[in-house]
């Protein structure tokens, strides 16, 4: 049913959604290892789709963890909410503009990680600078900022003005391939 859902949302918004399928396993696994989760208490996702990367986040999070995914599709919101039953998870309809309201209002000190699926292509240079500095701003120290994006090829340039440890992968097992950046506060 989820990949159902994700392709009906591309279907009726191809410039929110931006992907015809939710991140295959390959990509899933290449994010997550990339997490060390015993010291990871507060997170942060951008556009979670129909949650592939969000079941496996918390499949890995500890008891008193928190992880806010904030999507700006009413249907996966919706459709999440159904889906995953998790008192650690909060799933709001908003922009990543926005994810620091939030933040604070569930008394989270710091960021951990965040996580973005949402495409950067499709978001006007200016909304994008914006969400790049005030994740960086808003991580701890050796704090993570892990993107994934298919059709972002581009996008290293905006990240590198922020941050100065990225690396960069492709996962080729994936409809269609995606580049994974992985972002750490210095």
């Amino acid at each position: 049913m989820s990949k159902l859902t994700f392709l009906s949302a591309f279907i009726r918004n191809p410039k929110e959604v931006a992907a015809v399928s939710s991140s295959s396993k390959y990509v899933v696994n290449k994010i997550i290892k990339n997490v060390d989760f015993r010291n990871a208490k507060y997170m942060v996702e951008f556009g979670p789709g129909v949650g592939a990367v969000t079941q496996a986040i918390l499949d890995n999070i500890s008891p008193d963890a928190k992880l806010i995914c904030l999507e700006t599709n009413s249907k996966l919101c919706s459709f999440l909410n159904k889906n995953i039953k998790d008192s650690r998870l909060a799933v709001i309809n908003d922009t990543a503009e926005n994810f620091d309201l939030y933040t604070k209002k569930l008394n989270m000190p710091h960021i951990d990680c965040i996580f973005s699926g949402i495409p950067f292509s499709m978001i006007n240079q200016k909304s994008k600078k914006a969400i790049i500095k005030k994740t960086k701003n808003s991580l701890r120290k050796g704090g993570k900022f892990i993107v994934y994006q298919q059709y972002n090829w581009h996008l290293g340039k905006y990240l590198s003005e922020c941050f100065d440890k990225i690396l960069k992968s492709i996962e080729i097992r994936n409809i269609p391939p995606t580049f994974i950046y992985i972002c750490e506060k210095t």
